[in-house]
């Protein structure tokens, strides 16, 4: 087995690992929240704040670009931008799946989207436009994060220490994405396209 053999598949487990992470939290806290929170617990809140501003913009293409511009630009460029520090061998990247399954988990669970009432729309049709939606940027987020995982410039040994520094450990010359890391980004960056369109038109 060759190296890039080697990168193609510990590019896949990163995805499936973040993806399977992010589900776990995800239903766990769709769960809490649907038993244990109002309905509409979140509305109104900075959190469904930005949704609201996504959704304000005049037609279609202004709503489109809006969303995604706070989609791909901004939660995009976080969860590549994380990846450039590690906390010993872990890129901090790897903490987005954790905020977005508790975010999506509470926002689905006590019914606080900002433009979508999820108590008129029949199980399977739900589940379908959400697994179309947040389904699709989810699993685009994931790749990011998995495609980028090795881009550290940065490191700190723990994780408590708030007087540690972060050390850099390499240039932005030295950073490299394999063929199988930039397939799985441009993938990534496509389900996000997708996620958009879908919850636009």
């Amino acid at each position: 087995m060759t190296t890039n053999d080697r990168v193609d598949h510990g590019v896949l487990v990163r995805l499936l690992l973040l993806y399977g992470a992010y589900n776990l939290i995800h239903n766990f806290v769709f769960l809490l929240a649907y038993h244990l929170f109002p309905p509409g617990f979140l509305k109104g809140t900075h959190v469904m704040a930005i949704a609201s501003w996504a959704g304000s913009a005049g037609g279609l293409w202004g709503v489109f670009g809006r969303t995604l511009l706070m989609n791909l630009v901004v939660v995009g460029s976080i969860c590549v931008l994380l990846n450039l520090q590690r906390v010993r061998t872990i890129p901090l990247g790897y903490t987005v799946p954790l905020f977005l399954g508790v975010a999506t988990g509470l926002a689905l669970g006590t019914n606080s989207f900002a433009a979508m009432d999820l108590s008129d729309i029949p199980f399977r049709a739900g589940m379908a436009e959400g697994l179309s939606i947040g389904g699709a940027e989810m699993l685009g987020y994931m790749c990011l994060i998995a495609a980028t995982s090795r881009i550290s410039m940065y490191q700190r040994q723990t994780w408590w220490r708030w007087s540690e520094h972060f050390v850099r450990i390499r240039r932005i010359s030295d950073l490299h994405l394999s063929l199988s890391e930039i397939v799985v980004l441009v993938a990534g960056i496509g389900l996000i396209v997708l996620g958009a369109y879908r919850e636009t038109w």
